[in-house]
């Protein structure tokens, strides 16, 4: 029998709309498909795609179009930038996560971070058997992780270590950097960044 825990969980497991978001977001803006495409050096084609919700955005292409419409992360994920009053407003509850895929290879991730731009951002990072990550961002802070299933091999700066469940890490953001689930299981990493205002994501 299913405890409380994994039915919330179970509940807010459906996948973020991040295609409707980011064309509610570019029109607010005022902008079109292909004016965004030139301010975020991402093609039409892609944009068009990730609007109809025909292919997953990757962490990068992310990234550049946040820049551009001067959002955070979240306001891709969530309808609203929720304001909870008291504790609630720092409080991220199980059936409340943002669940969005990124890339082609399968990768999924849930947002745990509370609503809002923070300068610590951390969430859990789904990897299927044989798939390394997809582009990393480089640049100031640090990143931090904790196996929660499985095993990966964490590849820094040149350097590899296999990770077995329960082992961690931590390194500078500006060192390239990749994970790769090398067996035949499911993997999923607890992921943590801080990062400067200027690099929310």
């Amino acid at each position: 029998m299913k405890n409380a825990s994994q039915n919330r969980a179970e509940e807010g497991a459906a996948e973020t709309d991040i295609g409707s978001r980011l064309k509610t977001l570019r029109k607010a803006r005022h902008l079109t498909i292909n004016e965004l495409a030139l301010l975020a050096n991402v093609s039409a084609g892609a944009i068009s795609q990730i609007e109809r919700n025909l292919t997953n955005p990757t962490v990068r292409v992310l990234e550049q179009l946040r820049l551009v419409l001067k959002v955070p992360l979240s306001a891709f994920l969530e309808e609203r930038e929720m304001t909870p009053g008291g504790a609630e407003h720092y409080v991220r509850r199980c059936e409340a996560r943002p669940h969005f895929n990124v890339g082609k290879r399968g990768i999924a991730k849930e947002m745990l971070s509370p609503s809002g731009d923070h300068d610590m951002q951390f969430m859990v990072i789904h990897i299927p058997p044989g798939v390394r990550s997809d582009e990393m961002l480089l640049g100031k802070g640090e990143k931090a992780g904790l196996v929660l299933s499985g095993e990966l091999t964490l590849e820094i700066n040149g350097d590899t270590a296999r990770l077995m469940t329960g082992d961690s890490f931590q390194f500078r953001s500006h060192l390239p950097h990749n994970i790769f689930n090398h067996t035949d299981s499911d993997a999923r990493v607890l992921w943590i960044m801080h990062v400067p205002p200027e690099q929310h994501l």
